[in-house]
């Protein structure tokens, strides 16, 4: 990765932390090349729609905690956003309405979820390959 493509996925991924959605970006070579590196997703428009674990669209589960929210697209994408921002309190509800309370960045209760894909295929078959 280059050190233009480095600073323009720390714009990205600061950008989603601190307001829940993507930057704008000029820089479309640089973008391009992150997607190709499955850093990010892209729609057909060029636009970011998803920074794993952050997502910039309302089809998965959403992320709130201290009056502020935040998009991934399921679960396991919540769960990292807590990770990542090192939330101590948060409330996670999926696509579904399920939702699931954390305190000390752990669920409350007895919380599970089943993943049918392992990782490794996550990209395969999508058109993101």
């Amino acid at each position: 990765m280059t050190e233009r493509e480095l600073a323009l996925r720390r714009t990205i991924f600061e950008a989603f932390a601190a307001t829940g959605h993507p930057p704008p970006v000029d820089d479309t070579a640089a973008l391009r090349s992150l997607a190709e590196q499955h850093v990010v997703v892209l729609d057909d428009d060029g636009r970011i729609v998803m920074a794993h674990p952050f997502a910039a669209h309302d089809n998965g589960a959403r992320v709130e905690a201290g009056g502020r929210a935040w998009r991934g697209s399921c679960a396991w994408d919540a769960f990292g956003i807590i990770a990542a921002l090192g939330l101590d309190e948060a409330l996670v509800t999926d696509a579904g309405g399920v939702r699931i309370a954390f305190r000390d960045g752990r669920p409350v209760g007895e919380a599970g979820f089943h993943v049918a894909l392992p990782a490794a295929g996550w990209w395969a078959g999508r058109g993101l390959d």
